[in-house]
C-alpha cells in the first residue's frame, strides 16, 4: 500500500512540475481556471539572452550618418555620400564616455531610413566608401565594434528595413537585398548583442512599400548570432510605447501573447516568432499590458520585457542648433527612476556630432548624472540592518536581501503570497528612496507592496505600489526611523527578492515664486524639505557655493535679478542648482480680448509672476475668459535669446472650465511680422472628471522682440454637458518664458 502511495505522490508532484515548469512561453488552457492562470503567468521566466540583456539596464543609443551633416532627422535616400565627412572620428571617445557614464552597450546606426551605410557593404554603393572620409577606406561600424569589444561594452547594430534609397524595396528582391545586409553585419564584428529594429515602413524610390520577411530576418540573426536579444520589432525586447523617457507605473514582463496568422501580421509589418507562434504587438500605449485582468483573457503568456528609449536631444541626430538644449542631470535623474526604476532598460540616444565625437555639453550631463547617481546609491541605509521575515523557506533567508544580485534571495514558504519584511536599521536614518528587485530567473510575482515606518506607536505607511520586476525605485518625502517594515500584499506565487534598499536623494530645494515679473517689489522664499539643511545664494549668474551668501530670511527684490541657489545637507551633498529671474516690468503686454473682469487675477502680471496657481480658479492666480480666445503679446523692447516657452490652463469641466482646443506660440522682431515657433492640439476628452492642470510648450533656439501666445477656446460647453450650448470658461495662470 505505501509503494502504491509513494508511486502516486510522485506522479502527482512530477506532474505538478511539469504543468508549472518555468518557461519564456506558456500556454492557457481553455479550461484553465483564473487561479491556475494566474500560477502559469508566475513560472513564465526570461530567456537567457533575456536575462542578460536586461541586467544591462542603461545603454547607449547612437544616431550617425548623413544625416548628421544634413541637419535632418529623417533623410530623403538621395544625399551625395560626400556629405559624410567627420573631421575627428574616435569610436573610443565614444565608448571611453559611455563607460565612464555607467552605459554597459552601445548600439550604432549602421543604417538609417536613408540607406546610407557606415559600413562599406558589397551591396550598394551608397556608404562609407564613397565618401571622403579615410578616403573611403573608413568602416564606423567596424570601429566602434572594436572599441566596444577591446573596452568590455556590449555591441549591437539598428538596421532600418526601410530603404528610401535602394532601388529594388517594394519587391521580393529587396528581402534578399537586406538579408545579405544583416548578414555582412553579424558575420564581419565579432560579437553583436544586440539587433535593433523599428517598425517603419514607407515609400521606397520607385513609390512602393516593402511587405518585409520577419521571419526570415530572425532565422538569420539566430543562425549567426544566436545570443543576441531582438528588439523592438522583434521577438525578445518590446518598446514601451512612447520615446519620452518614461515607462508605465505597472509594467509587466509577462504579457499575453496571442495566436494569429501569418497574413494578419505582414499587413501591420509586425510579425514575430517565439516557438513557433507569432506576436503581435497590440496597443503599446495602454497603461496596463499584464495584469489579471489582461492575462485572463489570454491565450498564451510571455516573457517580453519593456525597453524605454529617449534622446538626451531633442532630436535623434546631432544639430548644432540643439547644443544647449541637452537634457540636464535633473531630467535624466527623473527618467532614471521612471524607467530602470520600473521594470524597464533606458535606451539613451547621445548622436555625435559632425566632428565624430561626442559633443562636450552631451559629456559633461553624462559624468554629472553619474555623479549624482554614485551618490544617491552608493550608501544603502539597510545595509548592516537585521531583518525579520513573517515566512522564508529553507536556504532563502531574509539575510540575502542585503547582497547584491540574484545569488542570495528570500522566498516565504511555497504557495505563502503575502508577507512582511521588518528592518531594524540600528538607528534612526533618514531616507526618500526604495530599491527594491525580484529574482526575475523564477519569474515577476509580486502584484502590490508597501513600505512602512515605525513612528513609536504604529507602523504608517509612506508609499505602496504594484509591480516589481526587475528593478523597482520609488521617491517619497524624506523620512527618518529606525524600523521599517516591507509588505508584499499580492503576489501571483511565492515571491522571490533578490535585494532590497533604502537610500537618501539630493536635498530638494524649492524657490517660490521661480521666476517671473512684478511692478515693484517681490517676495522670494528658499526652502527645503527636511530642517538642518543648508542654503547658498548667489545673484550675479555665478554658480553657487558654501562661500556664497547663506539664506536665512525671505528676500525682496525691486530691481531685476538673477537668483541662483543650492541646498546642501549634511553629507555635504548638494541639491540642484535652481534659478529664478526676476524682471521688473519694462515690457508691455496686451490683450485683443481683455481677461473677464470676474476673474482678473491679481493683476495682468499674473500670468507672467513665474506664480502657478493653485488649483482654485477663485485664488487670485488665474485669469479667465468667457466663451473667447486668449490672444496675449508680450513686447520684450530689446531683442531676446529664447529657448522655450510654456502655457498652463485649468481644466474642470464642473465648473464649466476646460481647457483650449489647441495653443499656438509665435515670435516677431518687430510687433507686426510673426513667425511660428510651435503649438499643440489639445486630443483629452472634454468629459475628463476632476481639476486637472494642462501644460502647452515649446522649444527651440531663437531670437525676437515679441512673443504671442494664442489659445482658442471651444467657446460653447459640449453637447451632453451639463451646461450645452452655454459659454464655456478657459483659464490660464502663468505664461513662462526662457
Amino acid at each position: 500500500m505505501k509503494k502504491i502511495f509513494y508511486f502516486l505522490f510522485a506522479t502527482i508532484l512530477l506532474w505538478s512540475c511539469q504543468r508549472y515548469q518555468s518557461s519564456n512561453f506558456i500556454v492557457i488552457d481553455p479550461d484553465d481556471s483564473p487561479e491556475e492562470i494566474i500560477k502559469k503567468a508566475a513560472h513564465v521566466v526570461p530567456s537567457e539572452r533575456q536575462l542578460a540583456w536586461q541586467d544591462l539596464e542603461y545603454t547607449a543609443f547612437c544616431h550617425f550618418g548623413v544625416n548628421t551633416f544634413t541637419d535632418r532627422e529623417w533623410g530623403y535616400g538621395n544625399e551625395d555620400p560626400a556629405v559624410f565627412n567627420p573631421t575627428e572620428f574616435d569610436a573610443k571617445q565614444w565608448v571611453s564616455t559611455f563607460v565612464d557614464a555607467g552605459m554597459r552597450m552601445v548600439i550604432v546606426t549602421a543604417k538609417h531610413h536613408d540607406g546610407f551605410c557606415l559600413w562599406p557593404s558589397s551591396l550598394t554603393d551608397h556608404s562609407v566608401k564613397s565618401s571622403p572620409w579615410q578616403n573611403g577606406q573608413g568602416d564606423v561600424v567596424k570601429d566602434v565594434a572594436d572599441a566596444c569589444h577591446e573596452a568590455g561594452l556590449k555591441f549591437g547594430v539598428y538596421l532600418s528595413p526601410w530603404d528610401r534609397h535602394e532601388q529594388c524595396y517594394g519587391t521580393d528582391q529587396y528581402n534578399d537585398y537586406f538579408v545579405n545586409q544583416l548578414t555582412e553585419l553579424l558575420s564581419n564584428y565579432g560579437i553583436v548583442d544586440e539587433v535593433w529594429f523599428d517598425g517603419a515602413c514607407g515609400e521606397g524610390p520607385n513609390g512602393k512599400k516593402q511587405v518585409y520577411d520577419w521571419l526570415r530576418y530572425f532565422k538569420t540573426i539566430r543562425e549567426l548570432q544566436p545570443q543576441a536579444v531582438i528588439a523592438i520589432m522583434g521577438t525578445d525586447v518590446r518598446w514601451v510605447g512612447t520615446e519620452s523617457g518614461y515607462g508605465r507605473v505597472m509594467e509587466w514582463s509577462v504579457v499575453p501573447h496571442e495566436f494569429t496568422d501569418t497574413e494578419s501580421i505582414a499587413d501591420n509589418s509586425q510579425q514575430a516568432e517565439t516557438d513557433g507562434v507569432y506576436l503581435p504587438m497590440g496597443d503599446k500605449m495602454a497603461s496596463d499590458l499584464g495584469s489579471r485582468s489582461k492575462i485572463f483573457k489570454a491565450q498564451s503568456l510571455v516573457w517580453y520585457p519593456s525597453e524605454v528609449d529617449v534622446s538626451i536631444r531633442p532630436g535623434w541626430f546631432y544639430h548644432a542648433a540643439q547644443d544647449e538644449l541637452v537634457k540636464s542631470p535633473e531630467k535624466l535623474l527623473d527618467i532614471w527612476f521612471s524607467s530602470v526604476g520600473r521594470n524597464s532598460l533606458l535606451l539613451l540616444n547621445v548622436p555625435p556630432d559632425t566632428r565624430g565625437l561626442i559633443h562636450e555639453n552631451d559629456v559633461k550631463t553624462l559624468m554629472d548624472f553619474k555623479k549624482i547617481r554614485d551618490a544617491i546609491f552608493t550608501n544603502n541605509m539597510l545595509e548592516n540592518a537585521s531583518i525579520k521575515s513573517s515566512s522564508f523557506s529553507m536556504g532563502h533567508r531574509a539575510a540575502g536581501l542585503l547582497i547584491p544580485g540574484r545569488e542570495k534571495y528570500w522566498q516565504p514558504k511555497n504557495g505563502v503570497t503575502e508577507a512582511d519584511l521588518e528592518f531594524d536599521l540600528g538607528a534612526e536614518k533618514t531616507f526618500d528612496c526604495l530599491l527594491i528587485q525580484e529574482n526575475i530567473e523564477l519569474g515577476q510575482r509580486v502584484e502590490q507592496f508597501s513600505l512602512e515606518i515605525w513612528t513609536g506607536e504604529r507602523w504608517k505607511e509612506i508609499t505602496r505600489s504594484t509591480t516589481i520586476g526587475n528593478k523597482r525605485m520609488l521617491r517619497f518625502s524624506p523620512q527618518t526611523a529606525q524600523k521599517v517594515r516591507l509588505r508584499l500584499l499580492q503576489a501571483r506565487w511565492s515571491p522571490a527578492l533578490s535585494f532590497v534598499g533604502l537610500y537618501k536623494r539630493m536635498p530638494q530645494l524649492n524657490i517660490s515664486p521661480s521666476g517671473g515679473a512684478f511692478s515693484e517689489e517681490i517676495s522670494v522664499e528658499l526652502s527645503t524639505a527636511e530642517t538642518g539643511n543648508q542654503i547658498y545664494y548667489t545673484l550675479d549668474g555665478s554658480e553657487p557655493t558654501t562661500f556664497s551668501l547663506k539664506y536665512t530670511r525671505l528676500l525682496s527684490f525691486t530691481e531685476s535679478t538673477n537668483l541662483r541657489a543650492v541646498a546642501f545637507d549634511h553629507r555635504g551633498v548638494p541639491s540642484f542648482t535652481r534659478e529664478g529671474s526676476y524682471t521688473k516690468a519694462t515690457f508691455s503686454m496686451s490683450y485683443k480680448y481683455p481677461p473677464s473682469p470676474k476673474y482678473p487675477g491679481k493683476d495682468q502680471l499674473t500670468i507672467i509672476d513665474g506664480r502657478k496657481g493653485m488649483l482654485d480658479f477663485s485664488g487670485g492666480d488665474w485669469l479667465g475668459w468667457e466663451g473667447e480666445d486668449m490672444v496675449v503679446t508680450i513686447d520684450y523692447k530689446k531683442i531676446k535669446d529664447l529657448k522655450m516657452i510654456s502655457a498652463s490652463f485649468l481644466h474642470e469641466q464642473g465648473s464649466w472650465i476646460f481647457s483650449p482646443e489647441g495653443v499656438i506660440f509665435e515670435t516677431s522682431m518687430d510687433g507686426v511680422n510673426f513667425q511660428y515657433w510651435g503649438g499643440k492640439k489639445n486630443l483629452d476628452p472634454w468629459d475628463q472628471p476632476g481639476t486637472i492642470r494642462r501644460e502647452f510648450s515649446t522649444i527651440g533656439a531663437r531670437k525676437a522682440r515679441v512673443v504671442r501666445v494664442t489659445a482658442k477656446s471651444i467657446v460653447s460647453c459640449p453637447k451632453g454637458h451639463a451646461g450645452e450650448g452655454g459659454k464655456a470658461w478657459m483659464f490660464c495662470d502663468e505664461i513662462t518664458i526662457k
